[in-house]
């Protein structure tokens, strides 16, 4: 079998930091996600691009396959 992809975490990721927010959400009355978002958007935008960077330059260089002949 092959190793799952790195979108793979990165999505169990994101999902354990959403879970994590609304948890916190629901012990404190003042925390607010939509102010989060608002103020840290710019750094949501500068991870998902950098995630894409490493992806582009980690990425396995497959050979192209070698000519058969008759």
């Amino acid at each position: 079998m092959s190793r799952p992809s790195s979108g793979a975490l990165t999505a169990g990721l994101i999902l354990i930091i959403i879970g994590t927010i609304f948890l916190i959400e629901n012990f404190y009355e003042p925390f607010s996600v939509w102010r989060i978002i608002m103020r840290y958007w710019p750094v949501i935008l500068i991870i998902i691009g950098v995630k894409k960077i490493y992806d582009y330059f980690t990425f396995p260089k497959i050979p192209p396959a070698p000519d058969k002949a008759p």
